[in-house]
């Protein structure tokens, strides 16, 4: 029967029953195939970049999806990603808030300005910088210090606690310390804040031979390698998330710190590579 319907139904006796073109129902037949191709094509294409975005918490921009898709091999565009962001709504997530004043007074002597915003640094351990920042919850404030290597961005040290104090600083530092050690001529370089500036934290930073450096009062560019990663951290993370205890916060921040930002977001600065794979190339000496 299925042959027989075939046999007295051509495409030839039916285009003729309609006063069509046989050519060119066969023409918009190709058409029709070579559409639906394009759309599997596109819709593959859609997928590739809602993975990429959807794992760095969807905070990427198409410049960073384009090269995490380049890093695995998968050629696009900033054209084409930028189209497929904005047709299906792929648009980063990240807010501001205001960010309160930081007080305090200081037992100690601020140090000269060794830096001088020269923050590409040639190798690892030569210059880090580091700084306190707040952190809204339902238990009141909470505070994170952090100690970054200038060579390629990474966060070696952090310490978080209810207390904006020196010991603070001292724990973020002791951490970054433990982890890599202190170099020869090593430079931390930090604002003029009381934590930084108290005897305490001189006298860490004589008894590990580390060089203190401050920024100019007012200055906030002179440290504006760790101003960008908070903002970025508070943008990406913070102002996304309501913590409820000092533990939500910690383990929040460990995700974000250690298992994203250095690992896997990659920065403009470091060639579109995440801090610990720019400095896995310098050791295996491949980054000049």
């Amino acid at each position: 029967m299925r042959t027989e319907s075939v046999a007295l139904f051509s495409v030839r006796r039916m285009c003729e029953a309609l006063g069509l073109n046989e050519r060119n129902y066969y023409r918009w037949k190709n058409y029709q195939k070579g559409r639906k191709a394009k759309e599997e094509e596109y819709q593959a294409q859609v997928k590739l970049v809602e993975q990429v975005f959807e794992a760095s918490d969807r905070t990427y921009g198409y410049r960073t999806i384009m090269a995490e898709l380049n890093a695995n091999g998968i050629e696009f565009s900033e054209y084409r990603i930028r189209k497929i962001m904005r047709e299906n709504g792929f648009y980063p997530e990240t807010r501001t808030k205001y960010r309160p004043y930081r007080t305090g007074k200081t037992d100690g002597r601020y140090k000269p300005n060794i830096v001088l915003q020269q923050f590409h640094q040639e190798a690892p351990n030569q210059v880090w910088a580091g700084d306190i920042t707040y952190i809204q919850t339902n238990i009141g404030w909470v505070y994170l210090a952090v100690v970054i290597d200038l060579f390629n961005r990474e966060v070696i040290g952090y310490s978080i606690s209810k207390k904006i104090n020196a010991e603070l600083a001292r724990s973020a530092l002791g951490n970054a310390i433990a982890h890599y050690g202190v170099k020869e001529g090593l430079i931390f370089h930090s604002d003029r804040g009381a934590q930084y500036s108290s005897k305490s934290y001189e006298k860490m930073l004589e008894q590990n031979g580390i060089t203190g450096s401050m920024s100019r009062p007012g200055c906030p560019y002179d440290n504006s390698c760790v101003e960008s990663f908070f903002a970025t951290l508070k943008k990406e993370r913070i102002y996304r998330r309501n913590y409820d205890t000092i533990d939500d916060v910690r383990s929040d921040l460990f995700q974000y710190i250690e298992l994203f930002y250095n690992r896997r977001r990659r920065h403009s600065v470091l060639g579109y590579l995440s801090p610990v794979m720019y400095r896995q190339l310098y050791d295996a000496g491949k980054v000049a």
